[in-house]
């Protein structure tokens, strides 16, 4: 049986344009990445941090959501609730706290601590109310982090750090009760 040459034709056309429209769609959240980043830069995060996170973030973010299902759908509430991790630290910067060396400490620390509490809650009903799927929960978390770490960068490593620990207190029990 002899392959129909137009029918193949019309079949690549339609793949490009799925592709192209999938690509369209996820191209949808470069200006949040963006923003994102340049928040970040704009309240003092050096250059040589902040651009490679926001690199890495931007090409996690379209390639799931490019992919689509579970992981596709984790970009946007990983987004959100990562940038609770990133604002946090950066009001504290910007009411007047002057966020260098120890003097960060009492202020911005507990801060990410915070913004990473909110962002495992957040990550946390999400993935409850979607049933808690790994192929949802590890993209959310990753993106969360990545976007946490762009504001939680102003503790350095310890913010980061105290970020993480805050997604995991708050995010834990969460996924615990939804289990039983």
């Amino acid at each position: 049986m002899a392959t129909n040459e137009p029918t193949l034709l019309l079949e690549r056309r339609a793949r490009r344009a799925y592709e192209l429209g999938r690509l369209r769609s996820a191209l949808r959240l470069l200006p949040f990445v963006v923003l994102a980043t340049v928040a970040a830069l704009a309240s003092g995060r050096p250059i040589t941090l902040a651009l490679p996170i926001g690199g890495a973030l931007l090409a996690l973010c379209l390639g799931l959501s490019f992919a689509g299902r579970a992981p596709g759908r984790a970009v946007v509430p990983g987004l959100l609730a990562g940038g609770a991790a990133l604002v946090m630290p950066l009001l504290v910067a910007t009411v007047g706290h002057a966020c260098f060396g120890p003097a960060c400490m009492p202020f911005c620390l507990p801060a990410c601590v915070v913004g990473g509490a909110i962002a495992g809650a957040v990550i946390a009903r999400m993935a409850v109310a979607q049933g808690p799927d790994p192929a949802f929960l590890a993209p959310a978390l990753a993106i969360a982090a990545l976007t946490g770490s762009l504001g939680c960068t102003i503790s350095g490593a310890a913010g980061v750090v105290g970020m993480l620990a805050g997604v995991v207190a708050a995010g834990a029990p969460l996924l615990v009760a939804a289990r039983r």
